[in-house]
C-alpha cells in the first residue's frame, strides 16, 4: 500500500444495501495483470502497492516495485534480470525518482494498489500516467466494490453486516474511475471482471496532460465527502459494468473499452 493516514470518516454506509453483492467470476487480479503484461509484450512494469510481493513475483519483465512496508513471503525476483524496490511511499518515490531513468524508457505497464483513499490513487495516476509510454496501460485495483460496505474511507470491520465479507476493503478508490470519466474524457476507461474486486484498464494516455493535476484540488474538494447511496451504488455498477478479461486479452489492441 501507498502512504498511510489516520484520517477518520464518521460517515456511514446505508444498512439497507449491507447484504446485496455483485458477482465478479473472472480469473484472480494478479493473473489478469500478468496476462496484461505478457499481451502487452511489455518491455517493463511498474507497481505501486507491493505487499508480499503476489503480483510483482509473477512478472518476468524488469520491474520497479514502490511500498512504504514490503512483508515479502516470497521471492518477487521470480524469473525478472532486473528488480528495482522502493520502500518508501509512492509520492515520495515519484517526487525522488523518474521511472523512466531507471527503466531507460517510458513505463509500458504499471499496476496501482496502494492505500485505498481515492486521493492517493488519484496521485499515484497522475504520477504514473506522466512517465508513461503513450500506448502504456495503467491497471487500478479494487475499483469494483462487490458490495457496498466495502466503499467506506475507514475500515470499521466490526460495524459490517456482511459479516463474510467483513475483512475485504476497496476503500473509495472507486472515485478516481468516476473522476476520470469526468475530467479526462480522452482516456480509454475498461472495467474487467477479474476477482476479487475488479481492475480498470486505462489506456490511450496522454503523459503530457495536466488536466487532473490543475484540478486537483478541485477535485478533492469535490469528491472527499462523497458516499454512495445504494442508488448511487447500481448507477456507478451500471456505468462500469465489466467485460471480461478473455474478451480483453483475445483482442487487446480493440477490446480497450467498456463492452455496450
Amino acid at each position: 500500500m501507498a502512504e498511510t493516514t489516520t484520517q477518520t470518516d464518521s460517515a456511514a454506509i446505508p444498512a439497507a444495501a449491507a447484504h446485496p453483492r455483485k458477482a465478479l467470476q473472472g480469473p484472480p487480479y494478479r493473473d489478469f495483470v500478468k496476462a496484461v503484461t505478457d499481451a502487452k509484450a511489455a518491455r517493463n512494469y511498474l507497481e505501486v502497492g507491493v505487499h508480499n510481493g503476489s503480483t510483482l513475483a509473477l512478472i518476468e519483465k524488469p520491474a520497479i516495485g514502490v511500498d512504504p512496508n514490503f512483508v515479502f513471503d516470497r521471492n518477487p525476483v521470480g524469473r525478472k534480470r532486473i528488480l528495482h524496490l522502493f520502500q518508501m511511499g509512492s509520492d515520495e518515490f515519484f517526487r525522488d525518482y523518474d521511472p523512466r531513468a531507471i527503466f531507460g524508457a517510458p513505463v509500458d505497464v504499471a499496476f496501482l494498489d496502494g492505500m485505498h483513499r481515492f486521493e492517493y490513487l488519484l496521485r499515484d495516476f497522475m504520477n504514473t500516467e506522466r512517465v508513461c509510454d503513450r500506448n502504456g496501460v495503467i491497471l487500478m485495483d479494487d475499483c469494483l466494490p462487490v458490495n457496498l460496505e466495502m466503499t467506506e474511507r475507514l475500515h470499521r470491520p466490526e460495524q459490517r453486516q456482511d459479516k463474510a465479507l467483513a475483512g475485504w476493503w476497496t476503500g473509495d478508490v472507486w472515485k478516481v474511475v468516476t473522476i476520470l470519466r469526468e475530467y479526462r474524457p480522452d482516456l480509454r476507461i475498461t472495467p474487467v471482471d477479474v476477482v476479487p474486486t475488479g481492475s480498470i484498464v486505462v489506456s490511450n494516455l496522454d503523459p503530457s496532460s495536466t488536466r487532473l493535476a490543475d484540478a486537483y484540488f478541485e477535485i478533492v474538494d469535490r469528491f472527499a465527502a462523497q458516499t454512495l447511496t445504494p442508488k448511487d451504488y447500481e448507477a456507478y455498477w451500471k456505468v462500469n459494468r465489466p467485460t471480461t478479461a478473455a474478451a480483453l486479452l483475445n483482442d487487446f489492441g480493440l477490446s480497450l473499452h467498456v463492452r455496450p
